[in-house]
């Protein structure tokens, strides 16, 4: 097992040295917005967190040589973004900058894979899921909620409904409250994901009766033997690799009845221009953040229209989101 040197880690060492290069040498010699707004932003979490951590060591709060965890991390950054970013405009001269927040991220993106990337191996998101719903609004706002709920008003009332991980349960409650006679079977392979989804529902004071959960990995689970009416697959399809998601949308396809919907909500790359570059280099922030923290398969976005379509399945209608990042779906199977 490696050892955390703290303040002598090298990320920290070469965090500073940049923190000091742009300070005094860049700077002073460049008008580029970068260097001057953000660039020192994004190495907040390698510089400042050490140090914060060898405190904690110091008081007897942390063990002495154990590496960074995952909490640590991005319980770190969402306190020090509200604090610099909230509550600082009101008390400092300063003003709240939503793309600090973004440089912050990045930063923290990477130091989480310096730190993790000898780490767990298999994918779990038990780790994030005390703080997913609170980096999703930080990060994204309504903006996948959007997405996931784009077409749920809009379609025949479903029987049988499969949620394919469905996370937090954000999804599962606007289908129970639009829904409310539809059977769910909802499959996550993350136990801490299932139960804040269970929580979700009895706190939006539905019921769960028919509703029933499974922790499994979505390539190992087995459908029921019922035909499904409804899959739903939000921002759950990007973390395969091609040949994973090849079997595993076969699989779901074959289940279903002649006449079901496919609601896919995910990320894309537009076709071309400064959005797609945009889409890049937040797709590269999220693919290394999230192999790093939770040991995701996948490495690069699969876009999933022609495995559909082989299996059976037509778009029948696309709303794009966010500058074309986003998109939202309603297949059906002919």
């Amino acid at each position: 097992m490696r050892r955390f040197a703290y303040v002598l880690d090298p990320i920290c060492l070469v965090g500073c040295a940049l923190y000091a290069t742009n300070r005094w040498l860049i700077k002073p010699h460049t008008h580029i917005a970068f260097f001057h707004n953000w660039f020192n932003d994004a190495l907040l979490i390698p510089c400042a967190l050490p140090p914060l951590l060898l405190s904690y060591r110091w008081l007897g709060l942390r063990p002495a040589e154990a590496m960074p965890t995952v909490a640590e991390i991005w319980w770190t950054l969402a306190g020090w973004s509200v604090l610099f970013e909230v509550i600082g405009p009101h008390i400092m001269r300063t003003t709240g900058d939503p793309w600090d927040v973004v440089a912050y991220f990045c930063g923290a993106a990477v130091a989480t894979f310096w730190w993790r990337r000898e780490g767990e191996t298999r994918c779990t998101f038990d780790g994030l899921a005390p703080y997913y719903r609170w980096m999703e609004r930080v990060l994204a706002g309504q903006k996948l909620q959007q997405c996931r709920t784009a077409f749920l008003r809009s379609i025949p009332e479903p029987r049988r409904a499969l949620l394919v991980g469905e996370g937090n349960g954000r999804f599962l409650v606007e289908l129970l409250r639009a829904y409310p006679k539809t059977r769910c079977w909802c499959v996550d392979s993350s136990a801490g994901m299932l139960a804040r989804a269970r929580g979700a529902v009895e706190a939006a004071g539905l019921s769960a009766a028919a509703v029933e959960f499974f922790q499994a990995d979505i390539l190992e689970w087995k459908p029921p033997g019922e035909e499904i009416d409804l899959i739903a697959s939000h921002f759950v399809l990007d973390c395969f690799r091609p040949e994973q998601l090849d079997a595993m949308l076969e699989k779901l396809a074959g289940a279903s009845a002649p006449g079901a919907l496919w609601l896919v909500s995910d990320f894309q790359e537009p076709p071309s221009g400064l959005a797609r570059w945009r889409a890049r280099a937040i797709l590269s922030a999220m693919y290394l953040f999230f192999r790093s923290a939770v040991g995701l398969p996948a490495g690069r976005l699969t876009p999933p229209d022609g495995i559909l379509v082989r299996n059976g399945f037509a778009l029948r209608e696309r709303r794009v989101f966010e500058w074309g990042l986003l998109h939202s779906d309603v297949w059906e199977r002919k």
